[in-house]
C-alpha cells in the first residue's frame, strides 16, 4: 500500500509539473499567412479612418492635399514605403553588426584557478594557483572584421538605394502618365467633338439631297469610333491615377489635382553628355555599390585566412600561487600558449578567399561593362525619341496650324464649304494627338534613362535629386 502511496503522490507531482511547465511556456506564434493578413487587416483600417478624417474635413496628416506636385508626391511616397522602412532597418542591424564585430575580436579575459584537493586542507598545505588569462587577436584582425562588416553595411546600403530609385521611378512615372493622358484625352475630345459636327452635317446634307446615307453613315461611325478612342484613356487615368495616389498613402477617389508643367509643349530636355551620364551612372547604381562590397568583403576574408597562417599567441596568462613555501610578493607567475600553424596552414582558406576575390573583381568590371552600356542604349532611344518629337513639332503642328489659319479664311471668303473645314479640322486635331503619343514615348524614354543613371540626367534638375 505504501508503494502504492508513493507511485500516485509521484505521478500528482509529474502532473502538477507538465502543468506549471505548460503554463510558463511561450504563447504559439501565429503562421506567416495570417500574421500577414492581420497586417493587411490593420493598414486597411488606418487608411480607412484617414479617409474618413479626410471627408469630415479635419485638418491634419490623414487629410489629402488639393494639389499635388511630382516633387510632394516622391517625398510622400518615400516616408510611407514599408520596403524602405525594411531596408533602412536593415541597413541600421548592419551598422550595429560593424561595432559588435569590432568588439567582439577582443575576447574577454578567463580567470583560472587550479584544482584544489581537500587533504591539503585537512593537512594544512594548501596549494591554489590563480590567474587571468587574455586571448590576444592575430595583428590585423580587428580591422579584418570590421572591413568584413562594413562591406555588409554597404551591400545593406546599396540595396536601399536600390529600392529607393525604384520607387521614385515609379511615382515620377505614374504622374508623368495621368498627365500626358489629361493632354491626350483634351486632345481626343476635340477630334470626338469634330466628328460630331462632320455627321451632324453630313446628315444636314442627306436632308437636303446633297448626300448619301453612305456618307452619313461613316461619319457616325467615325464619332462613335472616337468616342470609344477616348473611353480607353479615361480609364488607363483612373488605373494611373489610383496607383499613383495608392503610394503616397492618400485615398484613391480622393479629389487631387495634379500640377505640373504641361508636358506637349515643354521643350526637349537638354540630356548631359554621355560621358558625364556614364560616370554618374558608375557612381550612383546600386549595382556597383554591391559589386565593390563583395571586393571588399572578399579582402577582407583573405587578410584573416593569411593571418591564421603564421605563429601567434593562443592566451596570456598572469597569476599568483599561493603555497605554504610562497614567500609574499614572490608568488606571480607567467603563462603563455603559441599557436603554430603546422597541421593546418590554412592554404586553402587562403586560395578560396583569393579565388573568391578575383571572382568579385571581374564581377565588378562586368558590372561596369553592362551599367555602361545600359546607359548608352537608354541614351540613344531618349535621344531618338527627342528627335521624333522635335520633327513633328516643326513641321506637322505648324503646318496643322496653318491649315487651320487658311481653313477659317476660306470659310470667311465662301471659298470652302463646312464639310471640308470639318475635315481638315479634324486631320489637324488628330495630328495633335499622333504628336502627344510621340511625347509619351519620349518621357518613357527618359524615365529609363533616368532609372539607368541612377539620379538626374539634366544639369537643370534640382540639386536636392542629385
Amino acid at each position: 500500500m505504501a508503494g502504492l502511496s508513493g507511485a500516485r503522490t509521484l505521478s500528482a507531482l509529474s502532473t502538477i509539473a507538465c502543468l506549471s511547465l505548460a503554463a510558463c511556456a511561450a504563447p504559439a506564434r501565429l503562421e506567416a499567412g495570417d500574421r500577414a493578413v492581420a497586417l493587411y487587416r490593420e493598414a486597411q483600417a488606418q487608411a480607412k479612418a484617414k479617409a474618413k478624417a479626410s471627408a469630415h474635413g479635419r485638418a491634419g496628416r490623414g487629410a489629402a492635399p488639393r494639389e499635388l506636385t511630382v516633387d510632394d508626391a516622391v517625398a510622400m511616397a518615400k516616408q510611407r514605403s514599408g520596403t524602405l522602412a525594411a531596408m533602412g532597418a536593415r541597413e541600421v542591424a548592419a551598422r550595429a553588426r560593424v561595432a559588435a564585430e569590432s568588439a567582439g575580436t577582443y575576447r574577454n579575459p578567463e580567470i583560472r584557478v587550479s584544482q584544489i584537493r581537500l587533504d591539503q586542507y585537512l593537512d594544512q598545505e594548501p596549494r591554489i594557483s590563480a590567474g587571468v588569462r587574455v586571448r590576444p587577436p592575430r595583428p590585423g584582425e580587428a580591422s579584418a572584421t570590421a572591413d568584413a562588416a562594413r562591406a555588409d553595411v554597404a551591400a545593406a546600403r546599396a540595396e536601399t538605394r536600390t529600392a529607393e530609385l525604384e520607387l521614385e521611378a515609379e511615382v515620377r512615372w505614374l504622374f508623368d502618365d495621368v498627365m500626358l493622358i489629361d493632354a491626350e484625352i483634351e486632345a481626343l475630345d476635340a477630334v470626338t467633338a469634330t466628328r460630331r459636327k462632320l455627321a451632324d452635317e453630313q446628315r444636314a446634307l442627306v436632308g437636303v439631297a446633297h448626300g448619301t446615307a453612305v456618307d452619313e453613315a461613316m461619319a457616325a461611325l467615325a464619332a462613335a469610333v472616337a468616342t470609344e478612342e477616348s473611353a480607353e484613356p479615361r480609364a488607363r487615368r483612373r488605373a494611373a491615377l489610383g496607383a499613383l495616389l495608392e503610394r503616397v498613402g492618400l485615398d484613391p477617389d480622393a479629389p487631387v489635382r495634379l500640377v505640373g508643367e504641361p508636358l506637349g509643349s515643354a521643350p526637349l530636355v537638354a540630356l548631359l553628355p554621355e560621358e558625364a551620364l556614364v560616370e554618374a551612372a558608375l557612381r550612383s547604381r546600386p549595382e556597383i555599390a554591391l559589386a565593390a562590397a563583395e571586393v571588399d568583403a572578399a579582402d577582407a576574408e583573405g587578410s584573416l585566412a593569411r593571418a591564421l597562417r603564421w605563429p601567434w599567441l593562443s592566451f596570456i596568462e598572469v597569476g599568483y600561487e599561493f603555497t605554504p613555501s610562497t614567500r609574499d610578493p614572490h608568488g606571480w607567475t607567467f603563462e603563455a600558449g603559441i599557436e603554430l600553424p603546422l597541421f593546418d596552414t590554412h592554404s586553402s582558406a587562403i586560395e578560396a578567399a583569393d579565388a573568391d576575390a578575383v571572382a568579385a573583381e571581374r564581377m565588378l568590371a562586368a558590372e561596369v561593362q553592362r551599367v555602361a552600356r545600359e546607359v548608352r542604349d537608354r541614351l540613344r532611344e531618349a535621344r531618338a525619341a527627342g528627335v521624333l518629337v522635335e520633327e513633328f513639332r516643326a513641321r506637322a503642328l505648324p503646318a496643322a496650324e496653318r491649315a487651320g489659319v487658311e481653313v477659317a479664311r476660306a470659310l470667311d471668303s465662301r471659298r470652302i464649304d463646312a464639310l471640308e473645314a470639318l475635315k481638315l479640322e479634324e486631320r489637324r486635331d488628330a495630328a495633335r494627338v499622333k504628336f502627344l503619343r510621340l511625347v509619351r514615348d519620349y518621357r518613357t524614354a527618359l524615365a529609363e534613362l533616368r532609372t539607368a543613371v541612377g539620379g538626374p540626367i539634366s544639369a537643370a534638375e534640382p540639386a536636392a535629386r542629385r
